[in-house]
């Protein structure tokens, strides 16, 4: 079993629950925005969801009307997963499987996306590299990770000092990282976004103003969002 299906399996039944707090739905909201702002999806198109978790965004991309397969190390997490689309009433298919041996042929999907879940892989370069062998021709990507240099990384590693969580096990990214990561393994990064300037402050009142740190916080500070998104082209 991988380590990612290893970490994830004891917190399935609660993941969602982060994203139903006031600080989880700012922060999805906000990266969401940015994930299908990069993606630019088409109706009809072939998307692949790598390291889905609990469908998350594999819902979303089934509202779309997009041909939509979501896969996972973490059989608790599919089970999840497949339910929401279930009682969703909508199309799409979720699997179980590695992000380093993706079970698909060549060529198959018009876009990749892969969301917070590069930082839990144990060989990156073999995701993407397998993320670029199921791509087509002129296919695209989009990743989106946890920056290694914010605010909300350093309180996660300072948290893991006194408790142990799943970010122990994680892995932080720089832009240049992420960029480099693609790049060798045939991808053309075209554009980035960074975002989640506010701080993890887990109150609605706050959260009400955090508009103003993703606006003067990103020019005074640039580039220490906690969260990249980069989209990038198969070469």
């Amino acid at each position: 079993m991988s380590r990612c299906a290893t970490n994830f399996k004891d917190l399935a039944s609660s993941y969602d629950a982060w994203y139903r707090t006031p600080l989880g739905a700012a922060a999805h909201a906000l990266e969401s925005d940015a994930i299908f702002a990069l993606a630019e999806v088409k109706t009809g198109e072939r998307v692949l969801d790598v390291g889905c978790g609990t469908g998350i965004y594999t819902l979303e991309l089934a509202r779309r009307d997009v041909h939509v397969v979501g896969v996972d190390p973490s059989m608790e997490m599919i089970l999840i997963a497949r339910e929401k689309v279930r009682q969703a009433g909508l199309k799409g298919y979720v699997i179980c499987g590695s992000a380093e041996a993706l079970p698909f042929r060549p060529e198959r999907f018009d876009l990749a996306l892969a969301v917070t879940s590069l930082c839990f892989v144990g060989r990156p370069d073999r995701a993407v590299e397998e993320m670029h062998r199921v791509l087509k021709s002129d296919g695209r990507i989009v990743v989106g990770e946890l920056n290694r240099f914010s605010l909300w990384a350093l309180l996660r590693r300072l948290k893991g000092l006194f408790m142990d969580t799943i970010y122990n096990r994680a892995h932080f990214w720089s832009r240049r990282e992420l960029e480099r990561l693609l790049r060798q393994s045939g991808f053309h990064p075209s554009a980035i976004r960074t975002l989640l300037y506010f701080p993890p402050v887990p109150f609605r009142t706050f959260l009400k103003s955090y508009l103003f740190f993703e606006v003067v916080i990103k020019k005074m500070l640039p580039g220490t969002g906690a969260f990249l998104a980069i989209k990038a082209e198969r070469r």
